[in-house]
């Protein structure tokens, strides 16, 4: 029998468990940095038209993700396209790249108050993109769509009633929503396709955020529908530039790091939502189609 035996794991043979109280704390305090994240992430980006910018095109990838995730994202991996932790990667056969630094986000979990009903929590989770591992990254499947086809999906999977006419309160305007009448317009005979998606794609933002609201102000969503419009298109490759990402409100500035995440969350929900039925109909189509080839 050797004389020189070392234990099999030598680094962690002076490895002394926290206590419940002290594994509490240091949770807890991870938790805090993370909050503190975003709260910095929310003020940096609003006055940065830059990373305002940076922190849509992240959101519009990482269309299931909240707003605050979103902002822990793009600061962490602002090019994130695909993120799992250390197990879901390992289950699927893919390797972390050595040396890789975990993306913190915060996950929801349940769990049970006092008096018996059901409350939910937060907790930070560690997750790795695809760029960090040995997985092949997807590229997006609606990249480069054409406009019109765009358009033409986002009307028929409107949720307010659309028509057709021949003028609307702004002339250089392809559609307008009216939430009186709860009717989207859409302006006849508009020979460039792309400005029309990118009008149709802001106006559904104004529908959306009207729906999901209890008071409704064109001139205040006025931004937060610009923005929707712009994650749209950059989801679905529709030019940008016409987008006035750069100009963001004085007023949005110069709110506190949750009342900017609110505007933030509002835009994402109405996004999320016009996003959510125009994929469910392009894979619809997508089934459709072989279905016609048999024939």
């Amino acid at each position: 029998m050797t004389s020189n035996f070392r234990p099999k794991d030598n680094k962690r043979a002076g490895y002394v468990p926290l206590s419940p109280a002290e594994y509490a704390a240091k949770k807890q305090q991870e938790k805090d940095a993370v909050y503190q994240m975003i709260d910095d992430t929310a003020t940096e980006i609003v006055h940065a038209p830059e990373k305002f910018r940076g922190f849509l095109d992240t959101q519009s990838r990482m269309d299931r993700y909240s707003a605050a995730n979103a902002l822990l994202i793009y600061k962490q991996c602002s090019e994130a396209t695909q993120l799992k932790d250390f197990g879901d990667w390992e289950k699927d056969g893919v390797r972390i790249t050595k040396g890789a630094k975990s993306i913190s986000i915060l996950e929801p979990v349940e769990y049970t108050r006092q008096d018996g009903s059901t409350g939910i929590s937060f907790n930070v989770k560690k997750v790795f993109d695809v760029s960090q591992t040995s997985g092949k990254r997807q590229s997006a499947p609606t990249a480069n769509r054409d406009p019109r086809s765009l358009v033409a999906i986002m009307l028929d999977t409107a949720p307010v009633n659309v028509e057709s006419t021949s003028e609307l309160p702004y002339p250089n305007m392809g559609a307008f929503y009216d939430n009186n009448k709860q009717t989207l317009f859409v302006k006849r005979d508009i020979g460039d396709s792309v400005a029309l998606c990118q009008c149709v794609a802001q106006e559904l933002g104004h529908a959306h955020i009207a729906m999901n609201a209890e008071v409704y102000s064109r001139r205040d969503e006025g931004f937060n529908a610009v923005c929707v419009g712009y994650m749209l298109c950059k989801k679905y490759g529709v030019d940008t530039q016409s987008f006035a990402i750069d100009r963001i409100p004085e007023k949005l500035a110069a709110k506190e790091p949750q009342e900017i995440r609110a505007e933030l969350a509002k835009a994402r929900q109405a996004y999320s939502e016009v996003n959510s039925r125009v994929s469910e109909e392009l894979y619809r189509k997508r089934q459709e189609r072989p279905k016609e080839m048999e024939r």
